[in-house]
């Protein structure tokens, strides 16, 4: 018996029971769509690879291109040109950084002038920087600068510190990297040869000893500065003044006009300049200089005592005896030629 045909479903009549479907189930599903293939070219043409997604989500029609400003080119460019100055800039510091002697320093610099070379050649620049910064009432400069070194004569010195008797009266050798400076006035022995000697005008000369060691201890890395005095008229030179790298450590630690003023007082403001009361702290203390030689080592010793008048009038009769007694060997040399 052949079996009836089935009918539509739409076709029969309601379920008042409910336990028929009203609608066909497989009328609820999706009506089957056409699914284009993409080719490699659209990909590289920049063609759009979802465009039946985009009629069929609902998902509106395609947005249309940005319209950009007229002046968008000329803002990119200043754009540009802001990043590569930008840039520019943070390669110059760091450069600037790492090319700096030392490392990263930071902060004011000591002084408004340094010496450009190292060694002997620096001292010398020092010495031709600071002394015709010195010059008395007249508008002439005090004393020449002279230094070689630590040596005297072209001899080599050893700075042999004697210490008073009420401090013990011990020897201190000093074997450090060192400068002797010599103020010479254009008199005899180094004096100076215009004007009166005064104590303003020794207070002016030890100032500049000062500012020669600050100069020296800050830029040629010594430990020590030696500074001859001139010696008033008739006298040898006998007067020195000794610094040491620690006895001036907070001057070296800050900047130079921090400790004494940019320009020179004279012979007539010295004792009124606002670094008075630094050079007289620093400058209080004088010793008797003199040279003795050692045949058991080849050294020479740049020798320190403690000053006093007592001692200065004594050692200039003892050079005085020296002096003359090489001018009459000299004579008798000559007669006898």
């Amino acid at each position: 018996m052949t079996p009836p045909p089935e009918s539509d479903p739409r076709d029969r009549p309601a379920d008042p029971a409910g336990t028929q479907p009203r609608h066909d189930p497989a009328a609820l599903l999706p009506a089957t769509r056409r699914v284009d293939v993409v080719e490699s070219s659209a990909v590289e043409d920049g063609g759009d690879l979802l465009p039946e997604r985009r009629e069929a989500g609902g998902l509106g029609a395609p947005r249309a291109p940005r319209v950009h400003s007229p002046h968008a080119p000329r803002f990119q460019f200043l754009t540009g040109a802001l990043l590569a100055v930008g840039l520019a800039s943070i390669a110059g510091i760091v450069l600037l950084i790492f090319c700096m002697p030392g490392g990263a320093k930071s902060g004011p610099a000591w002084s408004r002038w340094k010496p450009s070379a190292d060694g002997v050649t620096c001292a010398q620049q020092i010495a031709a920087r600071v002394g015709p910064e010195y010059r008395d009432d007249t508008g002439a400069q005090l004393v020449d600068v002279q230094t070689n070194g630590l040596a005297f004569k072209g001899t080599q010195l050893t700075v042999a510190l004697r210490q008073s008797a009420d401090q013990g009266g011990n020897i201190q050798v000093h074997d450090d990297k060192g400068v002797l400076y010599q103020l010479c006035g254009l008199g005899p022995n180094c004096s100076i040869d215009r004007g009166k000697p005064s104590r303003r005008r020794a207070f002016l000369l030890k100032r500049e000893g000062l500012e020669l060691a600050l100069y020296s201890l800050h830029y040629l890395g010594v430990k020590q500065v030696v500074v001859l005095l001139p010696p008033p008229p008739g006298r040898a030179q006998t007067v020195a003044m000794y610094f040491r790298q620690g006895d001036v450590a907070s001057q070296l630690d800050r900047p130079l006009t921090a400790s004494l003023t940019p320009r020179a007082p004279t012979v007539k403001t010295v004792t009124k300049s606002p670094d008075a009361g630094l050079v007289q702290q620093r400058t209080s203390t004088n010793y008797l200089f003199s040279l003795m030689g050692s045949s058991f080592n080849d050294r020479a010793f740049l020798v320190l005592d403690p000053y006093s008048a007592a001692a200065d009038d004594k050692l200039q009769k003892e050079l005085a005896k020296q002096a003359k007694a090489a001018a009459a060997g000299t004579a008798t040399t000559g007669s006898g030629g």
